[in-house]
């Protein structure tokens, strides 16, 4: 006889540890996306039987189920780590959302995980209502209910402008597609639709195959939508393909755009590859061999970015846009930096420069991204925040696959107690060994073959079909993103000064200090819900 048990979401399902945080009941607001897990178990010996799963209670319309499953996690935490970890010896880790085909097998020798969504909407109706699981085995059924209290408030929509960056070499090479053809641009579509459905509304755009986490020499496949020709010495410009890029983007939700590196990453010293159609045929015309402040480049940046700035502002999306020059730029490479910056920008000079640096070139910059794990206490309003491999330590806000929910979760919190404008992280779907020496297959490898810790580097599955498969961390951070959003909300219906007491009452304080129990987590945002409530009537 199947068996059910139901556990909050910021529960994460790892075989050998006995999972705490159960959890029969919760809250949402309409308009929220709300998460709960289930484990399916049987009371009898292990057969390899479908389970047939079903969905009823007064909230079923707005339910999906998903299986979760467990992924490796082979090198998972720094040596150095901290104590907000779950496990030094695990190396297995339910992590990618699958759907349900027919029917799910219950694991032996592992929690088997149901991972449920309760997608609302602003019409949905207000009061207690529950969702109700029945796992069907060989004709014996059991079930299991979940309470949710639907608050009469509406969850506003997100004004945090947030990036994860998109990797478009990584669907090229998994799904093996020529970039920009029809089908490719099908595929792309699914996973930006994926990344805007999880608050992620600016997108990294490739006008030339991105400089980033590639060693020095070598290339990534050419992803570049702008078409470049050079005749005589002089250049000109196809936007036709990126003009594509932005109509999709859009239709799929993207509000903003952020644009690839006009230099190479840690040290702005070489330009990106650039394909060009030129007297010799197609050719790269710039790479690791060029200089970023070299004459030949200035010439093409002095004739590319008027051409891109006309292209931008004749098709209304100009103040949307951010350029980039280089990523992470250390104190020994600001002088290198800054020539290259000093020249770009008056080519620019209607847009936002952005680049991740929590040192070198913060003063040039539009907008400094700033290193959690190096953040300042005070900040001065422009700046926003980002997390990668850096951040492990001293209990930072991160989403490895080895680090409780509870710590991916309370960056919504932290999002809203900075009042930062902007949140950006470097791996969407990085599908490659680290630098990028060679593609690796997700499902497999999470942690970019040994060398990021497992989840850095990427937050969504290329499922069959060229469909994205959610990550259980995907679900939490997009939860966290929601938790800004109820917090705002909260603060338009009392004030900032109430709705940040609520926070520190409960123990949060930049940008590292917080309950770390995901009973408690889970029991702010609770709070908000009912002050929320309390505060329309």
């Amino acid at each position: 006889m199947p068996t059910l048990k139901t556990y909050s979401s910021l529960e994460k399902f790892v075989p050998g540890i006995e999972p705490t945080l159960e959890e029969s009941k919760g809250s949402m607001l309409k308009g929220e996306r709300y998460h709960f897990q289930v484990a399916l178990g049987s009371e009898t010996e292990y057969k390899p039987d479908i389970v047939e799963i079903a969905v009823g209670g007064s909230l079923a319309p707005y339910v999906t189920v998903r299986r979760e499953l467990y992924v490796p996690a082979v090198f998972n935490a720094y040596p150095d780590h901290d104590d907000l970890i779950i496990s030094e010896t695990a190396k297995v880790f339910a992590d990618a959302l699958a759907p349900i085909e027919g029917g799910v097998q219950i694991n032996r020798g592992a929690i088997t995980g149901l991972w449920v969504t309760v997608q609302g909407n602003k019409d949905m109706p207000a009061g207690n209502g529950d969702v109700i699981i029945t796992a069907t085995q060989k004709g014996v059924s059991a079930s299991v209910r979940y309470e949710i209290d639907v608050v009469d408030a509406v969850l506003p929509k997100s004004d945090l402008i947030c990036t994860n960056w998109f990797h478009y070499d990584g669907l090229k090479e998994y799904y093996g597609l020529m970039p920009w053809t029809d089908e490719f641009f099908e595929v792309v579509g699914k996973f930006v639709r994926c990344a805007t459905s999880h608050g992620i509304n600016m997108l990294y755009t490739p006008l030339f195959t991105p400089p980033l986490d590639t060693h020095i020499g070598g290339e990534r496949p050419d992803v570049q939508l702008v078409v470049v020709r050079r005749k005589n010495g002089e250049y000109s410009f196809d936007f036709s393909i990126l003009n594509r890029f932005i109509d999709e983007a859009i239709a799929n939700g993207v509000g903003y755009f952020e644009f690839s590196h006009l230099t190479t990453q840690w040290g702005a010293k070489a330009c990106p590859k650039i394909m060009a159609h030129t007297e010799n045929g197609y050719e790269k015309i710039f790479g690791w061999e060029t200089s970023s402040t070299g004459d030949e480049y200035k010439k093409f940046l002095a004739a590319f970015l008027p051409a891109l700035d006309v292209f931008l502002k004749a098709k209304g999306v100009a103040g949307k846009c951010a350029f980039h020059i280089s990523d992470e730029p250390a104190p020994d490479h600001y002088a290198q930096f800054k020539e290259a910056f000093d020249f770009i920008r008056p080519l620019i000079k209607d847009y936002n420069v952005m680049d991740a640096t929590s040192e070198a070139g913060r003063d040039l910059l539009d907008i400094p991204v700033m290193d959690l794990a190096h953040v300042p206490e005070k900040l001065n309003g422009n700046e926003w925040v980002y997390y990668c491999c850096s951040a492990y330590l001293n209990h930072v806000p991160n989403r490895f696959i080895n680090m409780p929910s509870v710590r991916n979760r309370v960056l919504g919190d932290m999002l809203y107690l900075s009042g930062v404008k902007g949140f950006l992280q470097w791996g969407f779907n990085f599908y490659n060994a680290c630098l990028s020496y060679f593609p690796i297959n997700p499902f497999v490898s999470t942690d970019a073959n040994g060398l990021f810790p497992a989840g850095d580097s990427f937050v969504v599955y290329p499922g069959k079909g060229g469909e994205p498969w959610d990550s259980l961390r995907l679900e939490v951070f997009f939860d966290a993103i929601q938790d800004r959003s109820a917090l705002k909300l909260l603060e338009s219906l009392t004030s900032r000064e109430s709705a940040e007491k609520l926070l520190r009452d409960e123990g949060v304080e930049i940008w590292n200090v917080y309950p770390t129990d995901g009973r408690a987590v889970k029991n702010i945002r609770e709070k908000v819900n009912a002050a929320i409530a309390a505060a329309g009537k």
